[in-house]
This record gives structure tokens, sequence and C-alpha cells, in this order.
């Protein structure tokens, strides 16, 4: 039995105005992304998989184009309705982190649970299993400026978890990491992909590209390639 498609693009453009300039972000982008993968969207900056990634996150609509989130159009969806969808299907994990500074590595793991209809009764037990996860229990109480780079986007990861999504969406994941820790990091959602979530990570570095079973590579706003 063939995997089921999670996300479809079909015939997407994205079009900006300029002043009086029509700059095309993406051309006519037809991508399919099957649940349990794991797929990196590559390509260099301006070519358009920053936007890519927006769209299939439900962060922005298509000029044109229909996106499908588990065979059900998105496309035309209003932002309320994006939101509760982004928060409940989509887990985002960030090149800068983007963690609460004052606020302690439990209470950010829960962040997205607020906005959820999860109970407010089960919101720590679900953040501490996901910090287990990564193997940070022992910092829940921690706030970010106490933790290393690879631990903060360990917490990024569990706080993506937390909901438990139907995708992991990574944007430039081991950017801010040395070598050692972006291996780490790598491996981890290797693990999350061998336990079933579908992990897309988006870069411009082919070397994290080839940790992933497959590559969808943008140029000039259209899929050059599908590896």
């Amino acid at each position: 039995m063939s995997q089921q498609t999670l996300i479809e693009t079909q015939n997407i453009y994205k079009t900006y105005k300029l002043g009086t300039e029509i700059i095309n972000a993406l051309s006519g982008v037809d991508i399919k992304i099957k649940k349990g993968e794991f797929v990196s969207i590559v390509g260099k900056s301006g070519s358009g998989k920053s936007t890519l990634m927006h769209l299939i996150g439900l962060l922005d609509t298509p000029t044109s184009g229909k996106i499908l989130l588990n065979d059900k159009d998105v496309s035309r969806l209003n932002q309320n309705e994006l939101a509760f969808l982004r928060n409940k299907s989509i887990g985002f994990v960030f090149q800068s982190f983007n963690l609460l500074q004052r606020t302690s590595t439990i209470d950010n793991v829960i962040l997205p649970l607020k906005y959820s209809k999860t109970p407010k009764s089960e919101w720590a037990q679900k953040a501490l299993k996901m910090l287990e996860l990564v193997g940070l229990s022992e910092r829940k109480n921690n706030k970010p400026n106490e933790l290393s780079g690879g631990q903060k986007q360990r917490i990024a990861i569990a706080r993506a978890l937390v909901n438990d999504p139907d995708l992991i969406l990574a944007d430039e994941p081991t950017g801010n990491l040395d070598s050692k820790t972006g291996a780490e990091i790598i491996e981890l959602f290797r693990k999350l992909n061998k336990s079933g979530k579908t992990v897309v990570i988006v870069t411009h570095d082919e070397e994290l590209a080839n940790v992933t079973n497959r590559k969808i590579i943008i140029k000039d706003g259209k899929v050059s390639k599908s590896l």
C-alpha cells in the first residue's frame, strides 16, 4: 500500500508587487510530500525555497494554485483558520530557536498547548514528556540564557513536537550551531523520522540536505529537480 500524501502543492504561484515591478517568487510549483518522509527543500538565497516553506507551513497563502494538507484544500482559509490548523498540524523549528528568553524551558515547550484544545491540567505532563524525548528534562526550570545552542534547539524541537503535529518543518535548523552539535540535531531529526514523523528541512546547505531521504531542489521559483 502506498504512503498517503500529507502535503501537496498544485501549480502554486506567489507574486509580490515591488513598486511597479512584479516579482514572481514561485512560478507553478508542484510538490508532494508523503506521510513519514524525510525530505529537504534545497535552494540558494532568492530561489523561492523560503516562500515555499511559508506556504506549506500555512504562514502565507498562494497568489494562485492549491495547497492540500491531508487532502483538504487549505489555500483559501482565513488567518484564524490557518492559525488553528498550523498550531495543530505543524511543528516549526527555526535557525534562531525563537525561544522566550525570560521564560523557563518547560514553559517554552508548553506555549503551543495554550492555543490548543488540550486541557490545562495536561500541559506540564505533555511538555515534560517531550523534554525527556530530547534528553533535557533536567533542564526544565532553566531559562534559554542558561543553555547552549544545541540545548536551545532541542528545546525548540520539544516545543515543535508537543502538539503531536503531522509535520515537523525545520528552517536551517543547524545554521547557528557548530558542526558537532549540528550533527547531533540531525541525528535527532532522523530518529523522529524513524518513529514515524514527517520531517521537512529547508536549507541552502547541500551537506545537510544529503542526510535526508529525498531532495526537492528549487531554482528561480520553480522545482528544478526532485531526487
